[in-house]
């Protein structure tokens, strides 16, 4: 089956050379079309199989898993609106919690639904934005990113939340911008740290503020990140001081050291900075007029900041994860839109497979 999973990536990976106008092996638009959403349902499902073959049902998957059966418990004698009340998650997670307990009650099964659907919000964006043939290479970027595995296989509120932000982003690009607001309050019912991200948005959007100024802001958050300064800054702002509190308190010495954690890691904005530097080079000589990578470009700096600012809590890399999963759709992004990047696409294809090989759960993958 291995084997054949490779097999299928293969012959997506020659597909991907349609992109080269000059390529000799010239398939019409409607026969490429076909044959990418063909290769792309067997990746799809090979990888799901795969998948399924590997235990699931570890680390926080427990704790929703465990909240799953409660909820569905629960349902039997509640109301839906009696069940908000009782349980602490925000109400679209409860709500998709009560849809999927009617379907299964097994813990592998439940892990390869949340991945599945995980996935699939990226991949709506990116057949929304650039096209129904986009949507298997997408599928590539963020399978074979170590960052997306985290998000789908643990983090799994915030990976549903980061779907819609992601949708609602290509939404306002197509300047449905009131639909785009929807989605993302509708984000926030999935996980409450979407508010914070929203918030970022409104504000470059509604000040109009430049790529160039936030660059400056996220520098000189990154020296408050380095010198940890900004938790001593951070105080000063209205927030939930309940939440600053746990997650500042016993939470790192109980649970963060194992997952290898520390305040302010320096990994994590080495990550941030390598992701960042890679689309301004993107952008400075290939994407330079495009506005649509412009503003998603402005978006991951603006996330990236959040995420600096709030670096000395527990899990900071939860926070950093909203900007670092717009990376592998900005890479497409440049490549897709651009004529000189197009011809080069199957080279950065097989070298992102090749890096993101060891970031595959099917092959030892480690959690962020």
């Amino acid at each position: 089956m291995v084997v054949l999973f490779f097999l299928v990536l293969s012959v997506l990976v020659i597909v991907s050379f349609q992109y080269n106008e000059n390529f000799l092996f010239v398939i019409k638009q409607p026969t490429y079309s076909l044959l990418v959403v063909l290769f792309g349902l067997l990746f799809f499902s090979m990888y799901l199989f795969l998948l399924s073959k590997q235990n699931l049902f570890q680390s926080d998957m427990i704790a929703y898993f465990n909240n799953l059966q409660d909820i569905h418990y629960l349902i039997s004698f509640n109301s839906v609106s009696d069940i908000f009340k009782q349980v602490e998650f925000e109400k679209g997670f409860i709500i998709i919690q009560v849809i999927i307990g009617y379907f299964t009650n097994n813990s592998q099964t439940y892990g390869l639904i949340m991945y599945s659907l995980i996935l699939l919000l990226p991949l709506t964006a990116a057949g929304y934005y650039f096209g129904i043939d986009s949507v298997p290479f997408i599928m590539i970027h963020y399978v074979f990113f170590n960052v997306f595995n985290t998000m789908s296989l643990i983090v799994i509120r915030q990976g549903i939340a980061f779907g819609i932000l992601l949708i609602s982003l290509t939404v306002y690009l197509k300047d449905h911008k009131k639909t785009a607001m929807m989605l993302m309050l509708l984000s926030a019912q999935y996980h409450s740290t979407a508010y914070i991200m929203v918030f970022a948005l409104i504000i470059i959007e509604l000040f109009k503020i430049n790529l160039k100024l936030l660059l400056y802001v996220w520098g000189f958050t990154a020296i408050l990140y380095i010198m940890n300064w900004n938790q001593k800054i951070m105080q000063y702002i209205p927030f939930d001081s309940k939440y600053l509190d746990s997650y500042t308190g016993d939470l790192w010495s109980n649970q963060s050291a194992i997952y290898g954690q520390m305040p302010n890691s320096f990994r994590y904005l080495l990550a941030s900075a390598i992701f960042l530097l890679f689309i301004l080079i993107l952008k400075r000589y290939f994407s330079q007029n495009n506005c649509g990578m412009l503003f998603l470009i402005k978006v991951y700096v603006a996330w990236n900041t959040v995420f600096l600012l709030f670096g000395f809590v527990a899990f900071s890399s939860r926070i950093a994860l909203y900007s670092w999963l717009l990376f592998p759709f900005i890479s497409f992004y440049a490549f897709w839109s651009n004529r000189v990047l197009k011809n080069y696409y199957p080279v950065f294809l097989i070298m992102w497979i090749v890096i993101g090989i060891i970031g595959l759960p099917i092959f030892g993958w480690m959690a962020v």
